[in-house]
């Protein structure tokens, strides 16, 4: 219900800015000026916010690593992922990450970009070039960087009464998504004050780090008296649908975009080789689905992402 209001506000949003910028064309009358066609066009998202969803009650990832039912229906990331009030850091994610001790486990271009003095990680920003074609139609060519972060207790599935931290296994994740995409703009390349519409499709690599475990649990004191955790990390390929509207001035302008990911199976799942405790009891306490648990699993779902734009 969240994810219909907010996308309901967003596409307000949207309509009012079409109807506000194709409305102050229409208040003065000018000569007809010759038909140019548009260049190449450089566009670069900065200072984005990012509402996931998934797919299904059953997509969530921390209910496919875990089995436990109060991750069926969960929430998925929602805020700023850059200069976020309330949070440390610059990159807050990032930051998180760090501070959880996640950063030995660390994906090939995760620490390489560790080391980027200060903000200790890449800024998460889009860059696209859009160019004309002979059929009046635009194609573009994009790079997204973005990253999220799950804690088990502020994703779980709404309930009433009372619910304990050791209700669930104890699971925090940091994604980061490195995203190429190629996208067909139908009216061509943007120019000023233009409303842009565009879909593509493209592969990300997407690296997650995970700090899981038991927390100490008065049903099953003796075989976790404290909370007993450990860190694992791993990287897949994962194909996702792109589609969006741009609008802005001379330079800026704001772009809101969903991007699909597929089905694709990516990250590992940790709970499937180590439960931390006996797997018997594991399956008793947490394991409501029942079953084995799978060793890779995937997010399919929808990530709304709104960013500022400057284009060039």
């Amino acid at each position: 219900m969240f994810f219909i209001r907010f996308v309901r506000i967003l596409f307000v949003a949207a309509s009012i800015l079409v109807l506000f910028t194709t409305g102050s064309y229409s208040q003065e009358e000018e000569p007809p000026a010759p038909v140019e066609t548009a260049g190449a066009v450089w566009r670069v998202g900065f200072w984005e916010i990012l509402h996931q969803t998934f797919s299904s009650d059953e997509d969530h990832p921390f209910y496919q690593m875990t089995g436990t039912s109060r991750f069926k229906g969960g929430q998925g990331f929602f805020g700023l992922t850059v200069f976020d009030p309330g949070t440390n850091g610059i990159i807050s994610n990032v930051q998180n990450k760090n501070d959880d001790g996640h950063k030995s486990k660390d994906g090939s271009l995760t620490k390489l970009f560790s080391y980027i003095p200060l903000l200790n990680g890449l800024l998460p920003f889009s860059v696209e070039y859009i160019l004309p074609t002979e059929l009046n139609v635009g194609v573009g060519l994009c790079f997204t960087h973005t990253n999220i972060w799950m804690d088990d207790e502020k994703v779980r599935a709404a309930t009433s009464g009372a619910d304990p931290s050791y209700a669930t296994p104890f699971i925090r994740m940091a994604s980061h998504f490195y995203m190429f995409s190629a996208s067909l703009h139908p009216f061509g390349v943007p120019a000023p004050d233009d409303i842009d519409i565009f879909l593509g499709f493209g592969f990300s690599r997407v690296e997650s780090t995970i700090r899981y475990g038991i927390r100490s649990n008065p049903a099953i004191v003796d075989y976790v008296p404290v909370t007993q955790t450990e860190i694992s990390g791993s990287a897949g390929i994962m194909p996702f649908r792109r589609m969006g509207i741009a609008s802005g001035g001379d330079s800026f302008g704001f772009m809101l975009e969903f991007l699909f990911p597929g089905k694709r199976e990516i990250i590992d799942n940790p709970f499937a080789g180590n439960t931390i405790i006996d797997s018997t009891i594991y399956d008793a306490t947490y394991n409501n689905r029942g079953g084995s648990l799978p060793s890779k699993v995937g997010m399919p779902g929808g990530i709304t992402r709104l960013s500022w734009t400057y284009s060039f």
